[in-house]
């Protein structure tokens, strides 16, 4: 899989497969999404390589007490990946900044308890109020 922001000055590859493909409603999410749920594939870090340009970061703390690193360019305003100072194997690529967005499989839905009243959660995935811990 390949990705990048909107007027292409950062583009990343992924070579392994997911680990997680989620939908996430907590608030911190909702703001980098624009309002409703963000939709995350989770892969081991070393699978995702920024190949193109430097991407932004800003971070804050989540509920747990760690640090969040939000990725974004900062001539666009894409968001891209996410690292989580509680999962330092991990990175997260959001899903809207794939080439091809059709290959997400959301799995779960977390933070659901942080959820809009208008956002749809899909009555057919797993749903955590919080979330979970792999």
């Amino acid at each position: 899989m390949k990705g990048g922001c909107r007027c292409g000055a950062i583009r990343y590859e992924v070579s392994g497969e997911p680990v997680g493909s989620l939908l996430c409603h907590c608030r911190d999410c909702q703001y980098a999404a624009g309002g409703g749920p963000a939709h995350d594939m989770a892969l081991p870090r070393q699978s995702v390589t920024v190949i193109k340009g430097e991407p932004r970061a800003y971070w804050s703390t989540a509920d747990s007490g760690k640090r969040v690193g939000r990725l974004f360019c900062a001539t666009c305003g894409t968001p891209l990946l996410t690292e989580l100072e509680g999962f330092p194997d991990l990175r997260i690529v959001a899903v809207g900044s794939l080439d091809d967005p059709s290959v997400f499989k959301p799995r779960a839905s977390i933070w659901t308890s942080s959820a809009q009243p208008w956002s749809h959660i899909d009555p057919a995935l797993p749903k955590f109020e919080k979330a979970f811990r792999a």
